[in-house]
């Protein structure tokens, strides 16, 4: 009877608790699964790890760790100067437009602004700057206010449920490693240290380890894993007391030589597309080279060797003014200082990082594997010394890829004439415009999408008695076939002849794009154009013509059609561009660059170039008229001829092996699908925003539900109330099912 009651009295409050438990349940699966991913439990600090992390590692140690970044870029941030702005909460990031600063810490700034600025913050480069300040003037304010962000970050994501901006990004999170580390080392002197802070300290480097090391986090198909193992290894040199030191330095090691299996090929070249890339590359390999000597690991003798040659691949990209060919996610600009190398190196020890790498090797070079090939000339007179890169790496799937196979960029008289767009910002619209083919001077076809099947072959290459060739052919969607060959002559020649193939429906476009300090003008021919530089003499004349059907159209800094720009140093800025537009089908297009003061047959050309013969892509003649004769390159075959006035040079061209190129290719994809069979990333998306509002719908729902029964209760009866009720329960498994197995997957 008693059991009875009790029973009777508590099923009203039992049902109760289950209308709104199963409500948020739902509430609750929402956000389990990204909650549970992020959970890392904060490890035990003891008194003993902080007080022998006071003596350990050395001050020398931490002094040089202090002095390490692994990007360049702001390096002209870390001023006194900039510091101050910090303080006035006035800093402005390079190219970007003002946001608020508020200090030292507010959770709001940190998904604020653009996604480059959002990383800026996340990597905890302003208390860097700050300390930077600190040490060249020792003013406490800048110390403080370091300290005071760093222990606001560190307080934040110990107690962060959910992602935020780029709270847990692996590259801010690599990146945080050595500001925690170059913080450690004045605040373990200071007479302000405090035991607590320490701790929190400590407890954020600890985390950040723990996301570093984590499978699930490992980003292991670019430069971000590099950076992560990197950072790894920074955590085990500047915080030695924590626990697992040992364990994530041999992680550290066994992942970066996964890595290496296609980081980087035999010849040295970094294969993430980009020069401004193969740079930071050189610089990671020096700074993990110099972590495996303090940690007395044993350098394998390949590395050192694919060391050796990258650094030789940067010394042939380098041009005299610092800059580099913009192919890929290169960053513009001249003055561009280069990696960071050891100043020694013996038996696979190496000394600090402490030197630039700035010299220049105007050395020509074929990297077939990679998919590039430099060519330097002049060099028997420096004003007229030019450097021509041609460019057709495709590696599916690597980073800081642009549609940009065949592109051709010039250098010459100590000026950028021809380029493609180079690093745009991320997270803007016209990124993926710029990674696209109209970002490059490649022929394509129009409309082609910057994913789009194709396959590239190195036909044939040749160089001698003044003349440098090289033909390429590119096989795309809907059966387009372009071929592109590429002859300089004497240092003051260039000749593009592109071939194309495909539908009889279809077009093809070439854009070519100066640089943004160039002023191009209408030369005396339709399709003649004269380049110039406000502070060079030179006078580059420009030619460009087709087969039937072709069209020219000037650009500059247009959005639509994306055309007519280049990346400057911080921003992206107009430049002036030629498209070129033609059937498909078996078109042909001439390109011609020539600084004709260097020919001794006369400085005036008398004609519009022509295509004097052609009888397809492997037979064909193109002549120059010029004031006191005619220069003449043709094609027979594999002979390559030049005809100015009474002399003639000519070159055979090598034919290429493709099987040993496509052996070293598909090695390099064998190790990079071992790396991905091996840390696989299932997918996942943190989808937060849709979280966010399918909570707030259920809310929502929830307070309508409980209005419609408590209006209804009063009307209606207890038995058709009852049954609404369970109803009810039945409809939020419903709504949970589609809201997180049904809806959040379509995201």
């Amino acid at each position: 009877m008693r059991t009875a009651l009790v029973w009777t009295r508590l099923f009203p409050v039992i049902r109760s608790v289950l209308y709104f438990m199963v409500p948020a349940l739902v509430v609750g699966a929402i956000w389990y699964t990204v909650i549970i991913r992020y959970y890392v439990p904060s490890p035990p600090i003891t008194h003993e790890m902080i007080e022998r992390g006071r003596q350990l590692p050395s001050d020398a140690v931490l002094d040089e760790l202090s002095a390490y970044r692994f990007f360049d870029d702001e390096r002209h941030l870390f001023t006194v100067e900039e510091a101050e702005k910090i303080l006035g909460g006035t800093f402005v990031y390079p190219g970007e437009v003002p946001q608020p600063l508020h200090l030292p810490f507010d959770s709001h700034d940190i998904d604020r602004g653009s996604p480059n600025w959002q990383l800026f913050h996340a990597r905890l480069i302003i208390p860097r700057i700050l300390l930077a300040a600190y040490r060249e003037t020792g003013r406490e304010e800048f110390f403080r206010t370091a300290r005071d962000v760093i222990l606001g970050w560190a307080s934040y994501e110990r107690r962060a449920l959910v992602p935020k901006g780029d709270l847990w990004f692996d590259h801010a999170i690599a990146e945080r490693i050595l500001a925690l580390a170059e913080f450690w080392n004045v605040y373990r002197h200071h007479p302000s240290f405090d035991a607590d802070a320490a701790e929190v300290l400590f407890v954020f480097v600890a985390r950040s380890r723990a996301f570093l090391a984590d499978r699930a986090f490992y980003y292991r198909l670019s430069n971000h894993g590099i950076m992560q193992d990197l950072a790894l290894w920074h955590a085990s040199l500047a915080f030695p007391t924590l626990p697992e030191v040992s364990r994530h330095s041999q992680l550290a090691f066994e992942r970066f030589g996964k890595l290496m299996g296609f980081y980087i090929d035999e010849q040295g070249v970094v294969l993430e597309h980009s020069a401004g890339y193969h740079k930071t590359g050189v610089q990671f390999l020096s700074l993990a080279f110099r972590y495996m000597t303090l940690l007395g690991i044993e350098v394998p003798q390949k590395w050192r060797e694919q060391f050796a040659m990258a650094r030789e691949v940067y010394a042939r990209l380098r041009r005299p003014d610092g800059s580099l060919p913009m192919f890929g996610d290169t960053e513009g600009g001249a003055h561009l200082p280069g990696p960071l190398v050891p100043v020694s190196e013996q038996e696979g020890l190496y000394g600090p990082p402490t030197r630039r790498a700035e010299s220049v090797q105007p050395q020509s070079d074929l990297y077939p594997v990679a998919g590039y090939s430099v060519w330097w000339n002049g060099l028997y007179r420096q004003e007229h010394l030019s450097q021509t890169v041609v460019a057709w790496s495709y590696f599916p799937g690597f980073a800081h890829k642009h549609a940009d196979e065949l592109s051709v960029l010039l250098w010459a008289r100590g000026q950028t004439w021809w380029t493609n767009v180079g690093y745009w910002p991320y997270g803007t619209v016209e990124r993926r415009e710029a990674e696209s083919w109209n970002g490059s001077n490649a022929p394509h076809l129009t409309d082609e999408s910057v994913s789009s099947p194709r396959t590239v072959q190195l036909l044939g290459e040749g160089s001698g008695n003044d003349i440098s060739f090289i033909d390429l052919e590119r096989r795309g969607p809907k059966g387009y076939v372009v071929r592109r060959q590429v002859a300089q002559a004497r240092s003051g020649l260039w000749v593009v002849v592109d071939h194309t193939v495909g539908n009889s429906k279809d077009h093809t476009t070439t854009l070519w794009t100066t640089a943004h300090d160039i002023d191009m003008k209408k030369g005396q021919f339709p399709g003649a154009f004269d380049l110039s530089h406000a502070t060079n003499q030179s006078v580059l004349k420009a030619f460009v013509f087709g087969s039937s059907g072709t069209s020219l159209r000037e650009y500059r800094g247009s959005p639509a059609p994306f055309a007519g720009w280049q990346m400057g140093e911080d921003a992206p800025k107009p430049a002036s561009a030629i498209m070129l537009e033609q059937p498909a089908l078996d078109s042909w297009a001439v390109a011609i660059w020539l600084f004709d003061e260097t020919w001794k047959l006369g400085s005036t050309i008398t004609a519009m170039p022509s295509m004097h013969a052609w009888q397809g892509p492997e037979r064909w003649t193109i002549t120059v008229p010029m004031e006191l004769g005619t220069i003449q390159l043709s094609r027979e075959a594999d002979r390559i001829a030049l005809k100015a006035g009474k002399t003639t040079s000519s070159i055979r061209l090598v034919q290429t092996e493709p099987i040993e190129i496509n052996d070293e290719v598909g090695k390099i994809k064998a190790a990079r699908e071992g790396m991905k069979q091996e840390y696989p990333r299932p997918r996942f998306d943190d989808a937060v925003e849709y979280r966010f509002k399918a909570t707030y719908f259920c809310i929502a729902l929830l307070i309508f539900q409980e209005v419609f029964f408590a209006i209804y209760r009063r009307r209606g009866s207890d038995r058709s109330y009852g049954v609404l009720r369970g109803l009810s329960v039945i409809a939020w498994l419903v709504i949970g099912i589609w809201l997180v197995a049904i809806r959040m997957p379509l995201i």
